[in-house]
């Protein structure tokens, strides 16, 4: 570990305090609820109960349940920071962006192969609606998350950030999986599969720009100075 990372990984220290702790407070009482709030007012305000008819009720609840878990899990994976002061690896956080669309895609797939009459239902639907509500969804609590995390990450910001972004899609994922009757294969990778990883590079780049560690202007006017001190 070179010297100016110790410097950021201190710097981030000293400015946000006990970060894990408030990190939970604030997910617990501000963004997991506002975050359902806002998925319930787009789930009834675009007559959730109803177009969500069609499939089984088995195929409903199996699909609800196995996304809700899966969303879960790499809500955890990209917010916990494990026993590391700077986080999960890279490839940890990486595996949550990209091995968590690929869990549910095979997982609706198999969902589909066990009962393929549902793959008949409305397969014209491209998904370009689930795409957008998915979004919508996940936007909010991804920059809340982010702001949350902001300046914290002085090894891997992008990963982080887009491991946050795919959590956040797979847990909005959840209301738009309830809402849609659709499960064709084409549907479920535009509609459903695709969100999360717009989502995860949105995270990304939400990580460069506000996850990631920015060296204050007096710690930068030090360093020049020092820098030019040694230059003589």
């Amino acid at each position: 570990m070179t010297t100016d990372l110790k410097a950021r990984i201190l710097d981030a220290a000293h400015a946000t305090p006990s970060p894990a702790r408030d990190a939970s407070r604030v997910f617990a009482w501000l963004v997991l609820p506002s975050s359902v709030i806002v998925a319930a007012a787009l789930f009834f305000a675009f007559d959730g109960v109803s177009h969500g008819q069609g499939r089984p009720l088995w195929f409903y609840v199996a699909s609800s349940i196995g996304w809700a878990a899966v969303a879960s899990l790499s809500m955890w994976a990209a917010l916990a920071r494990g026993a590391s002061a700077v986080g999960r690896p890279r490839p940890w956080l990486l595996a949550v962006a990209i091995g968590t669309p690929a869990v549910l895609f095979a997982m609706m797939f198999a969902l589909a192969v066990a009962y393929p009459e549902v793959t008949a239902l409305h397969p014209e639907r491209l998904g370009l609606k689930c795409l957008g509500l998915t979004v919508a969804a996940a936007a909010f609590p991804l920059l809340a998350l982010a702001l949350m995390r902001r300046g914290s990450d002085p090894v891997h910001p992008l990963a982080t950030g887009a491991a946050l972004g795919a959590a956040c899609g797979a847990s909005a994922g959840v209301m738009v999986e309830m809402w849609c009757p659709v499960a064709a294969p084409r549907h479920i990778v535009v509609g459903h599969v695709a969100p999360m990883l717009v989502m995860a590079i949105i995270g990304a780049m939400l990580g460069a720009r506000i996850i990631a560690i920015r060296p204050r202007a007096q710690s930068a006017r030090q360093e020049m100075g020092a820098k030019s001190i040694s230059a003589r």
